[in-house]
């Protein structure tokens, strides 16, 4: 029991160190700059803008559920450290501004020709430029687009904990404690799932030694903030508040050997996200600040394999989706 706590407790420290790494590319979201096209068009600006990373943190919170199809036998228990890389793909760190004209009230592309923009997890030197509408270019007015922070993908670390229960039962809880990263921000996430074993309602499969059945529910809640800082004349103390909320149902099939466990998981996943401009506001806005949401619905697909070295558990698995992944991680499991 000692050394399961000790364990536990470097799990954790681990955890913030990683979680503090990936964490730094939010610092650098340029999205205050939006503001000099004013308060409307800048939201219809953020909503391409910032969707890349609205659509990747759901779909990275949908991950590292589960090590194997078989739930633990009961009061059996695993302590694991999973870590998932989640990737954009290319269509996603660009957007043509050009399709969002309709949606801009007083600001314009400079240059028609000139209208591919990075998104957040984008980067790009040769930026856009817009100007007022109705408007010569070359005023004091006209700005360049935002950069991107040059960051397609997003590193999510957390702590599992799963304990089994009577009939077949699991219960999963996840965590990544809230910490602060200097003027960063801050950022922490929770989840509660069931897992529970289904091979013994399904005729032929029950009686076959080393398959494994099993269907599993998921509920992942994220919340950090961000530094923006200060746009000159148009925002003071500004930070980016995020939140997301995901959930996602699987049927798992695997295999379990002495030494080895196949895994693999077929599902639905929903995802929402919110992220809030909130600060120091100048000008006549109404009230209004930079605000835009994000859902989504997929369906994906994972394989993985598991190694355990008596109590010791490494595994690593791959999800195909329309942001792939990649989730490993290393724990302690019991029965």
């Amino acid at each position: 029991m000692y050394k399961t706590k000790i364990d536990m407790k470097r799990l954790i420290i681990i955890t913030c160190i990683v979680l503090t790494a990936s964490a730094r590319g939010y610092g650098q979201i340029d999205i205050g700059a939006l503001l000099n096209a004013g308060i409307k068009d800048a939201n219809v600006l953020a909503q391409p803008y910032l969707q890349p990373y609205g659509e990747i943190l759901g779909s990275s919170l949908n991950s590292g559920w589960y090590t194997s199809a078989k739930p633990h036998k009961m009061l059996g228990f695993d302590i694991t450290l999973t870590g998932t890389y989640t990737m954009a793909p290319s269509s996603a760190t660009t957007f043509d501004i050009s399709s969002f004209s309709d949606q801009l009230q007083t600001y314009e592309l400079l240059d028609p020709n000139h209208s591919i923009t990075p998104t957040v997890a984008g980067d790009m030197d040769n930026r856009p430029v817009l100007k007022p509408k109705g408007v010569p270019g070359g005023t004091e007015a006209d700005f360049t687009m935002p950069n991107g922070s040059g960051m397609d993908y997003l590193v999510t670390p957390m702590v599992t904990v799963g304990v089994g229960l009577p009939m077949g039962f699991e219960v999963k809880g996840r965590f990544a404690p809230e910490i602060e990263i200097g003027s960063a921000g801050k950022f922490g996430l929770w989840g509660l799932g069931v897992q529970k074993d289904v091979k013994e309602y399904i005729p032929g499969v029950k009686h076959v030694p080393v398959l494994n059945m099993s269907v599993l529910v998921g509920y992942t809640s994220f919340k950090g903030t961000a530094d923006v800082g200060t746009v000159p004349d148009l925002l003071e103390n500004g930070s980016l508040d995020l939140a997301a909320s995901a959930y996602t149902t699987r049927l798992l099939i695997g295999a379990n050997l002495p030494v080895v466990a196949f895994y693999g998981g077929l599902g639905y996943g929903h995802s929402s996200s919110d992220f809030d401009v909130l600060g120091d506001y100048f000008g006549d806005t109404n009230g209004e600040h930079i605000q835009v949401s994000y859902a989504t619905n997929t369906f994906d697909m994972n394989v993985g394999m598991r190694i355990r070295l008596g109590v010791f558990a490494l595994h690593a698995d791959y999800t195909l989706g329309e942001y792939n992944a990649v989730t490993a991680g290393v724990g302690i499991s019991f029965r």
